[in-house]
């Protein structure tokens, strides 16, 4: 699945809208010994991830006043206090693994989907065999929930059995022994379905959704992920529908009045991933994959924005053959969108469903609204997730995790090195923030009603895709990408669970990882760090120390990195590396000049919090001259814990307009926007080029940029002499930006800042049907602050109904 829950509709089973960004580290601030020292610590990015745009959080800043003391070169103290508290452990208990009893060897279905009733009605046979070196076992449990049973028989004689509702108890006539073979039919029907099978009258589609244990709502199965079988379906549809389901098209036949689609999937695979849909669809066929058939299902009015969605998955699928040395693996790949879809998608093997809302999207809401990320998250699931398997759900990061990296992997791949470090970021940023609400290792088999909890605590998506990054910088990619191989090929088709990865990555690079996977994986938490430095000048030498901070117990001890430095000078770059063990960590080298700038994990491939404080100087070198753009964001947000340095100021000032990567501009447009918010710094002279800063952010070439800018100019203080040219702007963009998303954050900047003569505007703009309501929402969560009764009057004509 993926993982972003939807407002209409988020990466799980997989959701999107697009997944939250994430957030590494902290700020820093710290003391040091001697000369420099260095902080290295990104804090939260307020870039946008959602087409929708929500509103900003309170600002809370400190009583302003500027600090002629600072210099460029001082460098401030350790942070004092815990750079991190961990969260309570989730609640639950812990579920051991499902004991199989037989062996499902494959299933042939027929089913149709009663509307009046929303009901299914099917007829099912299960083919199954005794485990091998099993005694004989005389009754065979099969999940079937909330089903009306109207018969089960073996070659039409009838069988006994027992049913109460979630498990259906059918009692053999001869015991079953292990390796031979026995065939079960039920004829079943479920009236009023409210799990498994989902019936949506506006665009008269049924679609069917099974992780975690839902599919045996529809057909009764051996519904847990530690078994594979192969399927068919025999699908009914109306006349003029179409149905959709797993493996290859065999056939369709009309029967009546209605259409019977048969569906096989002859290769095997966990039962969760069996799907249905029957609605009305055009399906599109994209270029094959060396002869694999690719196709999007999509409503017959959205055939261009399906294109839109959906048009990277070719060069995807190349991708992830190419990076695991393993060519896709199934028959075919078909995408299919479906209305009020409660994921962002579902990787249903060779069909996987896609949130409607979350793919068609017009061309005027992107980058915001780019599906590239859900649709490659999904696409990877079909080697992580289908080829390999979780065989209990405490593992499912091997699913998740593993397409969250791929995900990141095709961003690198597609859209260039800047936007696979900035998606790598943000996984560890997520992961931090995680574990401040709630500290868990990522092998974790507790939850209280649903297994599903185990996935939306944050951690087994981006902490999973955080710890293949880690050890693909260790390894580099050449013996990664091999140890990838040997894990997908000797468990293709099979279920995994962690030590099955970790045996893997061993048996090819010969190194132990007992204690990585200790550390990271079967406990919780991740690193702190005290860093600093000391340049010797007269022996042209400069020392990084690093010390673990980390509140330690039970759960997370002291962890083992090996950190990259950079250290850059005039007279060139010099990079070593600190070992850390045992919670401490000390290594120099020689350089022939004085450090202008130093990186602590150069690359930011260490999930860690670091507290490594340094000077205005150094951080404005970084700013402009790091080649690598999570240094230059790591540069952005400690400059903007410093709001009483003008120079700091400046810095992020020229960085709005300046830096090349879009991330960055935009990080420094909300740093210098939180600055700006501040009434008592309304009418000091720093305001003017802040101002001027974000009236030209708000024309920055990229949306999201133009977004933050608008959104910050809506903050500025009411006192501010410029805000004239403020208010023209903001109404400027939201009459004519090109992004509708920015013309609905530009008008809700208005209505903050003008109140009530901001509602003629609003009431223009807002009466436009606009997709995702992009124009509204914003407006309508400003209407909301200001409280006047005109507000009031258009909030309560444009609010949406209670559901």
């Amino acid at each position: 699945m993926s993982n972003t829950r939807y407002a209409a509709g988020p990466n799980h089973p997989d959701v999107f809208i697009p997944s939250p960004r994430k957030v590494k580290s902290l700020l820093v601030l710290g003391g040091a010994v001697c000369a420099l020292i260095v902080a290295c610590a990104p804090t939260r990015p307020n870039i946008p991830v959602s087409a929708i745009p929500q509103p900003n959080p309170p600002l809370v800043l400190p009583p302003f006043q500027m600090d002629t003391a600072l210099t460029a070169d001082r460098v401030p103290p350790f942070q004092q206090g815990p750079l991190i508290v961990w969260g309570p452990e989730p609640a639950g208990v812990s579920h051991a693994e499902r004991v199989r009893t037989y062996d499902l060897q494959h299933q042939v279905t027929t089913v149709r989907f009663d509307w009046p009733r929303q009901a299914v009605v099917g007829t099912t046979t299960l083919s199954v065999a005794g485990l091998p070196g099993a005694k004989p076992i005389s009754n065979i449990a099969i999940d079937a929930g909330d089903m009306t049973i109207k018969q089960v028989a073996t070659n039409t004689t009838p069988l006994k059995y027992d049913y109460d509702g979630r498990s259906l108890v059918v009692h053999l006539t001869d015991p079953l022994r292990a390796g031979e073979k026995a065939s079960i039919t039920i004829d079943y029907d479920g009236a009023n379905r409210s799990k498994g099978a989902y019936f949506r009258p506006a665009r008269h589609i049924v679609w069917t959704q099974g992780e975690t244990e839902e599919n045996h709502f529809w057909v009764p199965t051996y519904d847990f992920p530690n078994d594979k079988t192969t399927w068919e379906f025999y699908i009914w549809s109306a006349k003029g529908e179409r149905a959709l389901s797993n493996g290859r098209l065999e056939g369709s036949r009309a029967v009546g009045d209605s259409i019977e689609w048969h569906w096989i999937l002859d290769k095997p695979a966990s039962t969760y991933l069996m799907t249905a849909v029957v609605g009305s669809y055009t399906v599109l066929q994209d270029k094959p994959w060396r002869n694999v058939p690719i196709g999007y299902w999509t409503y017959p009015d959205s055939i261009q924005a399906a294109w839109r969605g959906f048009g990277r998955t070719p060069a995807a699928v190349d991708v992830f053959s190419r990076k695991t040395g393993v060519p896709y693996p199934w028959a075919k790949y078909d995408q299919i969108v479906i209305p009020e879809f409660q994921y962002g998608g579902m990787e249903n093997v060779t069909a996987t469903s896609q949130n409607d809302a979350a793919i068609l999207h017009p061309a005027w809401s992107e980058p915001q609204a780019n599906s590239d990320g859900l649709m490659s998250h999904e696409l990877a699931h079909q080697w992580y997730g289908d080829l390999l398997t979780t065989r209990r759900w405490g593992d499912v990061w091997l699913n998740e995790g593993f397409a969250t990296f791929m995900e990141q992997i095709f961003r690198e791949e597609d859209m260039g090195v800047d936007e696979g470090a900035f998606d790598r970021l943000g996984a560890q940023e997520q992961t931090i923030e995680a574990d401040r609400r709630a500290r868990r290792p990522i092998v974790y088999d507790k939850w209280v009603y649903d297994p599903i909890e185990v996935f939306f605590s944050g951690h087994i998506y981006p902490k999973g895709a955080t710890i293949l990054q880690m050890l693909r910088h260790q390894l580099g990619d050449a013996l990664f990408w091999k140890a990838m191989n040997h894990y997908t090929t000797a468990n293709a088709y099979g279920n995994v669970v962690t030590d099955d990865l970790r045996k893997a990555f061993e048996e090819t690079t010969g190194k132990d990882y007992k204690a990585f996977f200790d550390q990271w994986v079967y406990f919780a938490g991740f690193p702190v760090f005290q860093v600093s430095s000391l340049y010797d000048r007269a022996a042209g030498r400069v020392v990084i120390s690093a010390k673990e901070v980390q509140p330690r117990d039970s759960l997370t001890g002291f962890f083992d990195v090996d950190a990259d430095v950079e250290v850059r000078t005039d007279s060139g770059i010099v990079r070593f590396t600190v070992p850390v063990r045992n919670g401490t960590g000390e290594a120099g080298t020689n350089v022939k000049a004085r450090p202008r700038s130093i990186r602590w994990d150069k690359g930011n491939w260490i999930l860690d919090i670091t507290d490594f404080p340094r000077s205005t100087a150094m951080l404005q070198y970084q700013l402009v001259n790091d080649n690598d753009v999570l240094g230059r964001i790591e540069a952005v947000d400690v400059l903007a814990q410093r709001p009483a340095d003008r120079l700091a100021l400046d810095a992020l000032v020229r960085a709005t307009r300046n830096d090349r990567f879009w991330g960055v501009r935009a990080r420094a447009v909300n740093a210098i926007g939180v600055w700006a918010s501040d009434p008592s710094r309304a009418t000091i002279p720093p305001m003017r080029s802040v101002r001027d800063a974000l009236l030209r952010a708000s024309r920055d070439p990229d949306a999201r940029v133009r977004r933050e800018a608008v959104t910050a100019l809506g903050h500025l203080g009411t006192n501010e002499t410029g805000q004239t040219d403020v208010i023209v702007r903001l109404r400027q963009a939201a009459r004519t930006d090109p992004s509708l998303i920015v013309r609905g954050a530009a008008l809700a900047s208005d209505i903050r800042l003008e109140k009530n003569e901001a509602i003629p505007l609003a009431k223009q703009l807002m009466a436009q049907e606009v997709w995702q309501n992009v124009i509204r929402t914003p407006a309508l969560n400003a209407l909301k602050t200001i409280d006047t009764p005109e507000a009031r009057q258009l909030v309560q004509q444009y609010a949406p109904a209670p559901q």
